[in-house]
């Protein structure tokens, strides 16, 4: 039998050792002061869905909410987040599902068929390396290095035309997902510029084929820019065969993570349609050209391709050529049946010279959009 008046006094104390006012949690929690009051002193207590979320919230499982001054974490040794990654994650070998324990005194995803996935340095590690001529190892040498790359001022050619910040803030609002997948996360500074902003109960999943910057991820991200209602879970994995679930995410985010994919750019599009959820979608920014007939794009493609490094290089830029129409047109025929975009700003002038200009950040002549990609409601059978 619960008891209502300790479960209300444990709410009230919870509260008051976060900081907030009962008007500010029910503003956070879409109920109104009088909902707060009532579970407070004993009159009521918050349905399962409510209890879920001051369980994010308050960081504690439902359990101690209810009156089981010992929290599920405590007694399994695993942090809540993880075992929270059970119903997402698959085992990418054999596409079973992954279940955590403590081996060794160190927590790991096993699946049934024997295959291991450790934790080391708080990212579940599958084993992935970093892809070729986008090595974080080469851009930074060590955490002091990585440290620059949040400090240092944006590149103000990114700066130009309308906030992207805003435009992808706007549609995470609208979907307030539980479950938000950042792919091809690099250094996070897409999510970055959204972390303080989110107010609703959510598990954000970084992921990028390094291990090493998730492990400075999560160094940065835990030190320096915390938020209440959110959890972050590194996970070390190729984006083009994700190690979660279909239909697991309710978002997917990426900030020039796509491209930043290289050659599997459009394997990352469609693993993000497979594991969406039914009616959810992906929010990202894309860099476009004008058009293949347009003699400024023709001038600055022309210029990009001569300063490849080699013939592979050269591949992977033609196919990031492409327009708005032509990525419109391959997201319809990944599944996405809704494809929205907004014009960041324009491409750059192309310049007066037979030489390609840049030697870091090659795609910032190009056009940039955000769009906002989703999957079509899963009709019940």
């Amino acid at each position: 039998m619960l008891d209502k008046d300790k479960i209300g006094a444990r709410l009230g104390a919870l509260r008051k050792s976060r900081g907030f006012s009962q008007a500010l949690l029910s503003e956070r929690l879409n109920v109104s002061p009088q909902a707060v009051s009532k579970w407070e002193t004993g009159q009521s207590i918050p349905d399962l869905e409510t209890l879920v979320a001051l369980s994010w919230i308050y960081r504690v499982s439902i359990n101690t909410l209810l009156g089981n001054d010992m929290p599920v974490e405590a007694v399994a040794g695993i942090e809540r987040k993880y075992l929270l990654l059970e119903q997402l994650l698959q085992c990418p070998q054999c596409r079973s599902g992954l279940k955590v324990s403590v081996q060794s005194g160190r927590p790991a995803f096993c699946c049934p068929n024997g295959h291991a996935y450790g934790i080391v340095d708080g990212v579940v590690d599958f084993g992935t390396r970093e892809i070729p001529g986008e090595q974080w190892s080469l851009s930074y040498r060590n955490y002091d290095a990585y440290l620059q790359e949040h400090r240092l001022p944006r590149n103000p050619k990114y700066d130009r035309g309308e906030d992207n910040a805003e435009i992808l803030w706007k549609a995470l609002e609208k979907q307030r997902p539980a479950i938000l997948l950042d792919v091809a996360c690099g250094t996070g500074q897409g999510i970055k510029r959204q972390l303080d902003r989110i107010c609703w109960p959510t598990t954000i999943l970084m992921t990028d084929i390094s291990h090493r910057i998730l492990k400075w991820n999560n160094l940065y991200y835990t030190a320096e820019l915390q938020n209440p209602f959110v959890d972050i879970v590194y996970l070390a994995c190729d984006g083009a065969d994700l190690p979660l679930r279909d239909g697991t995410a309710d978002c997917v985010f990426s900030y020039a993570g796509y491209e930043s994919m290289q050659g599997k750019m459009a394997d990352g599009l469609r693993e993000a349609h497979r594991v969406l959820r039914g009616g959810g979608c992906s929010v990202y920014t894309k860099s476009v050209i004008a058009g293949h007939d347009n003699a400024n794009s023709r001038k600055w493609m022309a210029l990009l391709l001569s300063a490849a490094d080699d013939a592979r290089e050269a591949e992977w830029w033609k196919r990031e050529f492409v327009d708005v129409e032509e990525w419109t047109a391959f997201c319809q025929s990944v599944g996405f049946t809704e494809n929205r975009c907004v014009k960041i700003y324009d491409e750059l002038p192309a310049p007066d010279t037979d030489r390609f200009p840049f030697k870091n950040e090659v795609a910032q002549w190009m056009a940039e959009y955000v769009f906002t990609s989703r999957k079509p409601e899963e009709t019940p059978e």
